[in-house]
């Protein structure tokens, strides 16, 4: 799920707030990040700080059904425009959550979809404190990993020849057949969603300057990926690239092309 604030209109560029979003820059840390409380199971802990772990199979449960809020300090005043959480169940009936930059209310109360990434957008600002509040809690609040940070908007949108994310369901799977040749069933052993994005006309300044620092990266994070936020506002994703991306020379005059392939959670 994406959520683009009405209150606060994007400064754009000569790019429209429908570019895909590629968010990996990431300001949280295990120390910049706490919570109201944080469930303790004998010797398990769920506290805040797994949350800065970019794996979803560590995470931070709050200790009962109260309402809870979400802190990251922002100690360098570094700018972002993004909040993304992934792999949660906030989407409970009657659970609302709002997003804080210093006191601000800049997402107010309403709920999220039953999306497993959502990614929240925002103006560009340099908060000190951003606040996730949570409220309406049935069941106490999960959240694996958060991100905060400063979304890369790609330059060119992406209409025609591109799998919507979610859309891209990767399963494996057993299918049960008896001897005799009856179905008996079948067995999904792990699924995943994947796509491949493929973005042409690149301006060789910002491949240089915008992607090719995001691919250079070693090792790569996962990220929180948006093909058209403002269209398809749920149609986000968490994942991580696979493979090597590397840009090609489309034409005479510099312009680049790429490709990538990501794979993510379900």
């Amino acid at each position: 799920m994406t959520f683009l604030s009405k209150n606060l209109v994007l400064s754009l560029v000569a790019i429209s707030d429908d570019a895909p979003r590629l968010c990996y820059k990431n300001i949280v840390n295990q120390s910049n990040i706490s919570a109201t409380s944080f469930l303790t199971q004998g010797s398990t802990t769920f506290p805040a700080s797994n949350m800065a772990n970019p794996a979803t199979a560590f995470g931070w449960e709050a200790e009962d059904t109260a309402d809870q809020t979400i802190t990251i300090l922002n100690s360098t005043a570094t700018e972002i425009d993004y909040v993304g959480i992934a792999r949660h169940n906030l989407a409970q009936s009657g659970l609302e959550i709002r997003v804080r930059f210093d006191g601000v209310t800049v997402r107010d109360w309403a709920s999220v979809s039953d999306t497993q990434a959502l990614l929240l957008l925002f103006q560009t600002a340099s908060p000190a404190q951003i606040d996730i509040d949570i409220k309406g809690i049935t069941n106490a609040a999960k959240v694996a990993v958060v991100y905060v940070g400063k979304s890369l908007q790609l330059e060119r949108n992406i209409y025609v020849g591109h799998t919507p994310m979610n859309y891209g369901r990767s399963r494996q799977k057993v299918n049960g057949v008896s001897q005799a040749g009856e179905y008996l069933g079948e067995i999904v052993l792990n699924e995943t969603l994947e796509t491949t994005v493929s973005i042409q006309n690149l301006t060789p300044l910002w491949y240089r300057e915008s992607l090719d620092p995001f691919y250079a990266m070693n090792p790569r994070k996962p990220i929180f990926w948006a093909w058209r936020p403002n269209t398809y506002p749920d149609e986000v994703a968490y994942g991580w690239i696979e493979g090597s991306p590397v840009p090609i020379n489309q034409r005479a005059n510099g312009m680049m092309e790429t490709s990538f392939n990501l794979r993510g959670i379900a």
